[in-house]
């Protein structure tokens, strides 16, 4: 499977996780864990027994999982923690009882790539912390995404289907497009927040000539890079990789046409804007120079 291939598979992956809810997610689920584990065991509802707060697991290990997909979980919070304590209640009073062992409980939850609201951390916490020999914990839409990208292309398909082919270049700027948005969209730092002190960058700015002007625009970016990190924590690397080769081929681009350092920043500054760009989407590029620049994916570092 190729590069574009395998990122085409990626979305279509994350439509299916957005557009599933209740049982076609518990399926989706399940479909993924099975291509990538056989020993998977699903359990399907049995008339008055029902599954016995158990949608699947794996008895070699055993790891156990049960699955909660709200249309919106973050507006269903006191419904998931009374799930979660009654499921595993259920779980563990049930499964030992007729020979399999309970190790590991995931509550699986269709969180949207948004993230868990913290009051069902915090019971799935006090769940982990009141069984202390069973491991307790959440396990995400990133997480399945995660176990999605570690299948082979066969698997893939059986997941998604046929994969068409794709412009890459077109890819990565929508990538770019998507990231820019996800910044402007973010909470602004708060207004007490302090400009981080970055050492390493400072030599690295230094090494390169850029200007007083050209730093400090991009050292008070660095308050917003949180932004960064966060959309790709609830994405994947496979992002993260393909936007650090879009800004590293604007550098190189730039560093062969023009010799001024400040000029160089700014073609590659300008190629990341999009058209007819607000002061919002100025803002957001200058945040994605600076995190790229710290990770010395543009410019050279002083250890080169």
């Amino acid at each position: 499977m190729t590069k574009e291939e395998r990122y085409i598979s990626i979305l279509q992956f994350r439509c299916k996780v957005l557009q599933s809810s209740g049982n076609s997610y518990e399926e989706l689920f399940t479909c993924v864990m099975q291509q990538s584990n056989p020993n998977l065991i699903q359990v399907k509802p049995q008339g008055r027994w029902g599954d016995k707060k158990n949608d699947g697991f794996d008895p070699t290990t055993g790891t156990f999982y049960q699955v909660y997909a709200p249309e919106d979980l973050s507006s269903t919070e006191d419904n998931a923690i009374n799930k979660l304590n009654e499921d595993f209640t259920g779980l563990k009073a049930f499964w030992p009882q007729v020979g399999y062992n309970v190790q590991h409980f995931f509550y699986v939850l269709n969180d949207r790539f948004k993230g868990v609201p913290p009051a069902v951390l915090k019971n799935v916490k006090a769940v982990d912390n009141n069984n202390p020999d069973i491991e307790v914990n959440v396990f995400t839409a990133a997480d399945l995404q995660a176990v999605f990208q570690s299948l082979n292309e066969v698997q893939v398909m059986n997941v998604v289907g046929f994969v068409p082919p794709a412009d890459i270049s077109q890819l990565s700027l929508n990538v770019l497009h998507d990231v820019i948005q996800h910044i402007m969209n973010s909470a602004p730092a708060p207004l007490d927040a302090i400009i981080p002190k970055k050492p390493d960058m400072m030599r690295k700015i230094e090494f390169n000539g850029l200007s007083e002007a050209i730093s400090d625009r991009m050292l008070v970016a660095l308050i917003n890079v949180n932004a960064i990190d966060d959309y790709f924590n609830n994405n994947n690397n496979f992002l993260r990789d393909e936007l650090r080769d879009r800004f590293n081929t604007y550098y190189v681009e730039a560093a062969h046409e023009l010799d001024n350092p400040d000029e160089i920043f700014t073609a590659i500054y300008n190629k990341a804007l999009p058209k007819s760009p607000t002061k919002a989407h100025a803002d957001a590029v200058m945040t994605l120079m600076a995190y790229y620049f710290e990770c010395c994916d543009i410019f050279k570092s002083p250890e080169q």
